[in-house]
């Protein structure tokens, strides 16, 4: 689909609304956001969402690097093709950062029928009583601090009214994951995860089918997600139906800087 910044707007405001619940904190600049947590990764500890001019970047950029550094972080952005003055990657790249991780926002085609439900696939609405089997699956095989992140965001999130967090079962056992985010007419998918010895069994497809058949039922005109700009999810993905939106890249410092 052609890209279409109102559209990306919605996307990027969801996945901010995401991350308030229980991933991070924002605090806003005067110009850009910069959100903090708990989380020795960058992806949490940025600054991102730039509405700033020539003559005022350099002076967001130190004030909001220094917040980073206060956090005892390194200095970092989120930028995406909203994202203002043009010449922000200029200015990063003379503060040391590069180009690192990119992904891709990915838009619900509208007449897209995402994956093929498999029947003997149950998908069960979670409740605060399955946040743990939820974040197990989500965090599995990752460190003890993300799977205590995770833990908190479910916890958050599943009183959050416009959530819905989804389990799916294969022959009886917790399988799949995945979190429904609706804001006003906006949909956000997160959280999608398949236990290794569940995959090509058709979790993914047959969440995805009840996660969107959810958010259009609840009047969402807009269904996203967003994941790495290469590799399997995309293609999975748009194979189920999704296209892309815009691509957003982190910046950071190298490895070897």
């Amino acid at each position: 689909m052609a890209f279409d910044p109102s559209v990306s707007l919605r996307l990027i405001n969801n996945e901010r609304l995401r991350r308030s619940l229980g991933w991070g904190e924002y605090r806003d600049l005067g110009g850009a956001l910069a959100l903090t947590s708990d989380a020795p990764v960058p992806d949490l500890n940025r600054i991102e969402s730039f509405v700033t001019d020539e003559r005022h970047v350099e002076a967001l950029l130190d004030v909001g690097f220094a917040l980073l550094r206060a956090f005892d972080r390194e200095p970092a952005a989120f930028v995406t093709p909203l994202d203002r003055p043009e010449s922000l990657g200029e200015h990063l790249r003379r503060r040391g950062l590069a180009p690192g991780e990119r992904t891709v926002s990915l838009v619900c085609s509208d007449d897209a029928t995402p994956g093929r439900a498999n029947r003997d696939i149950e998908v069960r609405r979670a409740g605060p009583d399955d946040a743990t089997t939820f974040a197990n699956i989500v965090a599995a095989g990752a460190p003890k601090w993300a799977r205590s992140l995770t833990l908190a965001g479910t916890l958050a999130g599943v009183h959050d009214p416009g959530s819905t967090f989804y389990v799916a079962y294969d022959g009886g056992e917790p399988a799949g994951t995945l979190h429904l985010l609706r804001d006003g007419a906006t949909a956000g998918l997160y959280a999608v995860a398949t236990l290794k010895a569940h995959r090509r069994r058709g979790v993914c497809s047959t969440l995805l089918a009840a996660a969107v058949s959810d958010a259009r039922d609840a009047g969402c005109d807009v269904v996203g997600l967003r994941t790495a700009a290469e590799g399997d999810a995309r293609r999975l993905f748009e194979a189920a139906g999704f296209s892309p939106a815009h691509e957003s890249v982190l910046w950071t410092a190298p490895a070897d800087a």
